[in-house]
């Protein structure tokens, strides 16, 4: 077995912990989701469709489908539910009047808001936290990582 240099040992706790707090957030974060989706009774998919619409604006059901790659009859049972929930409203596109968009709905958008309120607690806290000098630099880093 190869020895780690002191370097590397020094770092390895540090990673090591990062790696557990990165893990325990998505924990968090998955629960949380787990959460509202039960206060709206909503599956998983729906809640990923909702997300969609609400990031990329209204969106044709052929869109939705190929997006998630579910069947149209699976995906209209879907819209069907989420609609008569009042997340999400289908209307006529004004470019082509027979095409109809899903659209979220102010009751989505609210249930949207109440889902992103735990990142913007968990943003502040380590807003807070975090040295003035450091915060870019941890910024930035993730920015990386997901690019």
């Amino acid at each position: 077995m190869a020895k780690m240099s002191k370097m590397e040992q020094s770092t390895l706790p540090e990673s090591m912990t990062l790696e557990q707090e990165l893990l325990v957030m998505r924990d968090a974060f998955r629960q949380h989701q787990n959460d509202i989706r039960q206060k709206y009774r909503i599956s998983a998919n729906e809640m990923e469709i909702i997300l969609h619409i609400h990031d990329f604006g209204p969106q044709r059901m052929k869109a939705i489908g190929e997006k998630f790659k579910i069947k149209f009859s699976t995906l209209t049972s879907l819209v069907d539910k989420i609609e008569r929930l009042g997340l999400v409203k289908r209307v006529n596109s004004k470019e082509d009047r027979r095409s109809i968009l899903v659209n979220i709905t102010k009751k989505g958008s609210r249930m949207l808001e109440e889902y992103n309120d735990q990142i913007k607690v968990i943003a502040t806290k380590i807003k807070s936290m975090a040295q003035n000098e450091t915060l870019p630099g941890l910024l930035e880093t993730l920015h990386h990582v997901n690019s």
